[in-house]
């Protein structure tokens, strides 16, 4: 494999044109000996350094996306494969060295490069949308989406509330679109809930306004709805929400709740005159705030090994089930999932395992770029694990690999109550017999069991850890939850990934950790029965 080397902002400037196709990174392709496309590898625009190992390492804000070339065909479709080296025997990545990587990015930072970069990919999605030359590019409206919000009625009370939290939120904030299609909530709310709340908050909203002022930050959005009684006179609905907070401490510690309300309007006014709340992670009765919040109050090892390199991440919920029991002896976590909107990126395998596209985010889930530094860089939210699953594609003969990226609540606050999300464009360094496409999905409710892993997802260890995840759970009691062939439902816990959200943009960078493999620090998972 080639030696590391310094990329220069000039090659960055030249590659944009060429490069910067509806993806959040620049790729670099190198001619192969074999004439097929060669490794590219990819690195933000914001900093100019490339490792051989096509990942990021240590402390700096290095984020490597790596594709490399087709040399076998097909495969099982089995999350196994040829490890390839050891990804801790790579030469070292110039300017990553731990505590030090931030000062090379500065010095290398050239804003006009980057500028001009973020300006040709704004125009050349305008353009693709424009012409209608492409697919998948274009707008989401998540309110729309009846896997989330089940009915009309429901949406529309799922809008009106998101446009109360704008009000309430981002009055000043010229980042998030903060129309409002009026109030959602009567003058004075009969409002249950486990949250504290100051005596003069008449209203949820209200109590949004006041809580901003103890916080680093707040965002809240609701992210799905039904309505459980269209009563004449009253109407219950049923909301689900997400509320990420930035903990006032010295790491700022993200918590991420996650939990329902249901509220009842009144059909004469079509204000919400009601509200019960409950948390997600809040014990049987829904109230334990305390243990919803404490255990994401303390710092992350691997976020202060890695100092610098991303904000605190804010990770998916694991919630205790509601029924299912671990055996007394289970090497492996039991859990469930509450549902989520995820990004959802999906692209044919074709090279097999050798290729390794399982091992990064691929370029056409990427609907912006971040600017992670210079005088114009960018706040984002990291969001973590990313799921990764590889299915057996009958049709055309080889694996398809689908990524679920949790989205993060400030991106969907951001889109008011039109719930616009940007969807990526295509990019046009993935072959189009590849069958890439990528869009938003909503990730169910599950109950999964996961046993720890310290690979990638295509190593060859992982055939084995399914088997043996499969073997454990099924001995103790558990029916393994299968798709419409009948072949068990595995995934694979990225949890060594950060996605990273702006809120104006959405999905713009991927950073990857370096772990050694005896942290084990991903896991292979499988969905269960509930």
């Amino acid at each position: 494999m080639a030696k590391q080397r310094r990329l220069s902002t000039c090659l960055l400037a030249a590659a944009a044109a060429a490069a910067a196709r509806g993806t959040a990174a620049f790729g670099v392709v190198r001619p192969s000996s074999s004439g097929q496309r060669s490794p590219v590898v990819s690195v933000p625009v914001s900093v100019p350094t490339v490792g051989a190992g096509g990942r990021a390492s240590s402390s700096s804000s290095i984020v490597v996306s790596r594709r490399m070339s087709s040399s076998e065909e097909g495969n099982n479709g089995d999350d196994g494969g040829e490890g390839g080296e050891d990804p801790e025997q790579f030469d070292e990545v110039y300017g990553a060295k731990f505590f030090g990587g931030a000062a090379v990015k500065e010095e290398l930072f050239d804003p006009k490069a980057e500028d001009r970069a973020a300006e040709l990919l704004r125009r050349e999605r305008e353009e693709k949308v424009r012409n209608e030359d492409d697919d998948f590019a274009g707008s989401y409206d998540r309110f729309d989406d009846r896997l989330c919000f089940e009915d009309e009625f429901a949406s529309s009370i799922g809008r009106r509330v998101q446009g109360s939290i704008g009000a309430a939120l981002y009055d000043d904030d010229d980042e998030v679109d903060d129309e409002t299609e009026g109030g959602a909530y009567a003058s004075n709310v009969d409002w249950t809930t486990p949250f504290s709340r100051e005596k003069g908050s008449k209203t949820p909203a209200e109590e949004l306004t006041r809580a901003k002022t103890f916080y680093n930050r707040i965002d809240a959005a609701v992210v799905g709805g039904k309505t459980l009684d269209d009563g004449a006179s009253k109407k219950k609905v049923a909301l689900r929400w997400e509320i990420s907070l930035v903990w006032p401490n010295l790491w700022e510690a993200r918590v991420l709740l996650t939990g329902t309300s249901v509220v009842t309007v009144d059909a004469a006014s079509n204000l919400i005159v009601s509200q019960t709340d409950r948390l997600d992670a809040g014990g049987k009765d829904g109230t334990d705030v305390v243990g919803a919040i404490q255990p994401q109050l303390g710092p992350r090892f691997w976020d202060l090994y890695h100092i610098g390199m991303t904000p605190s991440a804010e990770l998916s919920p694991r919630l205790e089930p509601r029924r299912a029991e671990r055996g007394t002896f289970a090497k492996y976590d039991l859990f469930e999932t509450p549902p989520r909107l995820t990004v959802n990126p999906t692209v044919l395998d074709r090279g097999g395992r050798d290729d390794r596209i399982a091992q990064a985010i691929p370029n056409h889930a990427f609907s912006c770029i971040i600017k992670t530094t210079g005088p114009r860089k960018q706040r984002y939210v990291p969001a973590s694990p990313v799921e990764i699953r590889i299915d057996r594609d009958e049709d055309e003969d080889c694996a398809r690999v689908s990524w679920s990226i949790p989205v993060a609540p400030e991106f969907l606050a951001a889109a008011g109550p039109r719930g616009l999300l940007p969807l990526p464009g295509s990019d046009d360094e993935t072959d189009d017999d590849r069958d890439a496409s990528c869009g938003y999905k909503l990730r169910p409710s599950r109950l999964v069991a996961t046993v720890k892993f310290g690979g990638y997802p295509q190593d060859d260890e992982v055939a084995t850890k399914r088997r043996e995840l499969y073997e454990e759970v099924t001995k103790d009691g558990h029916k393994v939850k299968t798709d419409d062939r009948g072949r068990p439902l595995f995934f694979f816990v990225q949890n060594d990934c950060k996605a990273c959200f702006v809120s104006d943009g959405g999905l713009g960078m991927a950073v990857y950790e370096f772990r050694p493999r005896w942290d084990e620090a991903n896991e292979v998972g499988v969905e269960l029965e509930m």
